[in-house]
């Protein structure tokens, strides 16, 4: 199969405009990639984020004189830190498996291990894209070891896309430069419950 190019893919999505405002603001080279055609249920999740992403976020943003992000940029590096945040829960059977989480611990070693990788990946995004660029992993608890949780289920309809958006705007993300964000997604199917790890990235070359 013909891989898509960028602008393909970025067309197939509607956030065109987005990347044209990230290539003219911060270069080609720092325009992020297209995910890889075999990651549709990221792909198809990305796409329906976009769709609700401006409405949402219109919803909540308290400062009406800033621009409002209207749509986010596929963002690879973003969906290669989503995927190994969610790694222990593909490679290890979690204390409890419950219907919205999956929890489990670390043993001290593998879990200090774990976090120098964490931080070396986001250190990577940082340098790419700017000092203040890393802006958060959601759907999964990792801070400690004591009880790692996977805690998004993939949204299955509408509503649940909404909601996740929700989540992921906060109080609303609007700034002088709202064309500049981008977000990574890994959806992990464990025992036949998919979830749902997103990394948040905002350009910022400064």
């Amino acid at each position: 199969m013909k891989e898509m190019n960028r602008r393909e893919f970025l067309t197939l999505t509607g956030a065109a405009v987005v990347a044209l405002s990230l290539a003219g603001c911060g270069g080609g080279s720092s325009a992020p990639p297209a995910p890889p055609a075999s990651e549709s249920k990221e792909l198809a999740l990305f796409k329906a984020i976009n769709e609700v992403w401006y409405e949402v976020n219109k919803e909540t943003i308290h400062k009406p004189k800033l621009d409002i992000c209207k749509s986010v940029v596929y963002c690879q590096e973003a969906a290669d830190l989503a995927k190994f945040t969610a790694s222990p829960f593909e490679d290890n059977d979690p204390e409890v498996d419950e219907e919205d989480y999956r929890k489990w611990n670390l043993p001290d070693p593998e879990f200090q291990e774990y976090k120098l990788r964490e931080a070396e990946m986001i250190d990577g995004i940082r340098k790419k894209y700017g000092g203040g660029s890393y802006r958060g992993t959601a759907g999964v608890s990792n801070s400690t070891h004591d009880g790692m949780q996977l805690k998004q289920l993939y949204p299955s309809n509408p509503s649940e896309v909404r909601a996740f958006v929700r989540s992921l705007v906060g109080h609303g993300l609007a700034s002088p430069h709202p064309e500049q964000w981008m977000i990574g997604l890994y959806c992990p199917t464990i025992k036949g419950k998919t979830y749902t790890v997103a990394v948040m990235v905002n350009f910022a070359p400064i």
